[in-house]
C-alpha cells in the first residue's frame, strides 16, 4: 500500500470515527430526558368529567359534557415526556375543552413539528384550534401556527417566544413566563418581542419560573420558584381560560 492509499484509509477512518461518535453522543442526548412524576401519570386516568386515551401519538383528553368546538393542541418541552403536562389538559378539559398533548419523536418538536396536521384532520367535531407548547415546543407550535394560519386561530407560548416572524399573523397570542425562569428569561423574551403576533397578551407570573409549567421535577439551569408548582400553574389555566373565551 503506497503513502496516498494509506492516507486515505486513514482519512476514511478518521472520518467514520467522527460519525459513529456523533451517533452515540445523539442517542445518549435524546434518551437522558426529564421524566413526568407520579402527579402527571394520576392525572392520565380518565373520570366522570372527562376521557384520557393515551396511544403512541398523543394523549387526548376529551370532556363527557359540556364540550367546546373550541380544542387545544399542545406540543411538549424540548427532552421532556408529553405525559410531564397532563395536569395541565386535566384542568382544562374540565372547563369543556378537549385537548389533545402530541407526543413527539424523540421528545424534540423540532422532529415533529407538523403533528397537528394529523390530529386536527382527526377531530372534524372542533371547529377553532389553538396551539401551545412549553419551551421548545411553544417555538414549534408558533412555527406551525405562521404556517397554517387557516386551521390556528391561537397559540399560547409557555416560557416561549417565536424563532420566525409572527407579527403579520392573523392569529391571537398568549405569552406566559415565570419571573424566575432561568431558561427563557426576561431578556429572551425582549429580544424577541418584535417576532410576537401583534395582538399578544404578555403574562408574567411572579415568582413562577421554568419547569413548573410541567410536573418532570427540576430541571437543569432553572431558578427555584418561590410559589408551588400547583400554583404556577393555576394560574396558567386561568390565563388560558380567560384567553380561549377570546378565540
Amino acid at each position: 500500500m503506497n503513502f496516498l492509499q494509506s492516507r486515505k484509509r486513514l482519512i476514511l477512518i478518521i472520518v467514520l470515527a467522527i460519525f459513529l461518535i456523533a451517533i452515540v453522543g445523539f442517542v445518549y442526548y435524546v434518551s437522558d430526558y426529564y421524566h413526568a412524576d407520579n402527579i402527571a401519570i394520576n392525572a392520565l386516568k380518565s373520570t366522570n368529567a372527562y376521557t384520557v386515551v393515551n396511544t403512541d401519538n398523543s394523549i387526548t383528553f376529551t370532556p363527557t359534557a359540556n364540550k367546546s368546538t373550541t380544542g387545544v393542541i399542545f406540543y411538549q418541552g424540548g427532552k421532556v415526556q408529553p405525559e410531564a403536562y397532563a395536569v395541565l389538559a386535566s384542568k382544562l378539559v374540565q372547563n369543556g375543552y378537549t385537548t389533545i398533548i402530541a407526543k413527539m419523536p424523540l421528545n424534540l418538536a423540532f422532529f415533529g413539528s407538523n403533528k397537528a396536521d394529523e390530529i386536527i384532520a382527526s377531530h372534524e367535531e372542533i371547529k377553532t384550534w389553538v396551539i401551545g407548547g412549553h419551551s421548545l415546543g411553544g417555538v414549534f407550535a408558533s412555527e406551525y401556527a405562521v404556517n397554517h394560519q387557516d386551521k390556528i386561530k391561537g397559540v399560547i407560548y409557555l416560557a416561549a417566544y417565536p424563532s420566525t416572524n409572527a407579527s403579520n399573523a392573523t392569529f391571537k397570542a398568549l405569552s406566559i413566563r415565570g419571573s424566575l425562569d432561568g431558561l427563557a428569561k426576561a431578556g429572551d423574551i425582549s429580544k424577541n418581542l418584535d417576532k410576537f403576533p401583534v395582538n399578544t397578551t404578555f403574562i408574567t407570573i411572579p415568582g413562577g419560573n421554568h419547569y413548573n409549567f410541567g410536573d418532570y421535577g427540576v430541571q437543569t439551569g432553572d431558578n427555584n420558584s418561590t410559589i408551588t408548582r400547583e400554583q404556577q400553574q393555576n394560574e396558567t389555566v386561568n390565563a388560558i381560560l380567560e384567553f380561549l373565551k377570546n378565540i
